[in-house]
């Protein structure tokens, strides 16, 4: 018989309704011009998809403890907020005073774990990521540790702000661990296996003195909060500076320091990188294909990621059309 893990486990997800002419007001009142802000609209645009998730939540993991669903304090009007296993938090509830309002998920991200009654082992989802299967706590979790994979690529390029931020990233870790006593010490977390064809990458940039930067997976990712205490407390002065900045800059770090970090330790169990789950770019080409995905249940985990569309609307109409085949019923979190 399969045992189950023998912890309790949090889904934490962060929402915000761009379209909300409050919320608008609010954010055109601080919007800079500096151009190494990320203030892009697409940042916030709402897929309309959300209940979705709560009820992909209540179907394929009716084992999770609570969700702390996080917004400024916007709600949506279907949201049953009496719902026992939902804790509505609103930024104000963990997030210092001095630094709100903030209109980047970097400062949110990074005060996960003053979350008030968040469990040690949690999930942070992103508003994108959808369960369209069934899983399992250990899909998440084995042996109390998050299931994750260590592999290596080069950050060489990318678009400001995120090219800076991963190398903001980048440069603590290699300044707290040397990668030549990472392998030494977990050898066979780092050169698995599970992680199929990306294994040669990891071979590939084996001989480079310095950590050249991870691949990081759009997916949920699972963390223990006691991590985000240890990070805290060793590097605050970057994490600090992060927490000023309402909008995303290129002077930021992000929660994939986190991940990295844990990487670094050992602190994970290794997993293949692509079982179970799919990142979509969404475009108008790909929409139809991607409802079908979704009306299979191919995957257990997906996530749509925003892109520029032409034809927002009928996207989100195919995408709609195809949850609600595979998730017709209201959950416990909808009134």
């Amino acid at each position: 018989m399969k045992q189950t893990a023998p912890y309790d486990i949090d889904f934490v997800i962060p929402w915000v309704d761009g379209s909300d002419p409050v919320w608008i007001e609010e954010f055109n009142k601080y919007v800079p011009s500096d151009k190494q802000i990320d203030s892009r609209n697409i940042r916030y645009r709402d897929y309309g998809l959300l209940k979705y998730w709560f009820r992909g939540i209540e179907k394929f993991a009716p084992w999770v403890r609570k969700v702390h669903f996080i917004t400024c304090g916007q709600k949506p009007d279907w949201l049953n907020t009496d719902c026992a296993k939902l804790h509505w938090v609103k930024h104000c509830d963990y997030i210092p005073e001095k630094y709100l309002p903030v209109f980047s998920s970097h400062p949110i991200e990074l005060c996960m774990h003053k979350i008030e009654g968040l469990t040690e082992h949690f999930v942070y989802f992103n508003d994108d990521t959808f369960l369209t299967s069934a899983v399992e706590k250990d899909f998440y979790f084995r042996n109390g540790l998050p299931c994750d994979s260590a592999i290596l690529e080069v950050k060489t390029s990318g678009t400001l702000p995120m090219l800076g931020i991963n190398f903001n990233n980048l440069n603590i870790i290699n300044k707290y661990f040397s990668k030549k006593e990472v392998f030494k010490k977990l050898f066979f977390k780092w050169f698995n296996l599970k992680y199929g064809k990306a294994l040669w990458q990891n071979i590939d940039l084996f001989p480079w003195k310095k950590f050249t930067g991870f691949i990081n997976p759009h997916m949920p990712q699972p963390f223990r909060k006691s991590l985000f205490d240890e990070i805290w407390n060793v590097c605050p002065e970057p994490l600090e500076k992060t927490m000023k900045n309402r909008f995303r800059s290129s002077f930021d770090v992000n929660q994939w320091l986190f991940r990295h970090w844990a990487l670094c330790k050992g602190d994970f169990f290794p997993v293949n990188p692509h079982k179970g789950k799919r990142c979509f770019d969404l475009t108008d080409s790909n929409a139809s294909d991607i409802a079908e995905f979704i009306k299979k249940q191919t995957y257990k985990e997906i996530v749509i990621n925003d892109s520029e569309l032409n034809d927002f609307d009928s996207a989100m109409v195919k995408l709609k059309n195809a949850f609600e085949t595979i998730l017709p019923e209201k959950s416990e979190f909808e009134k």
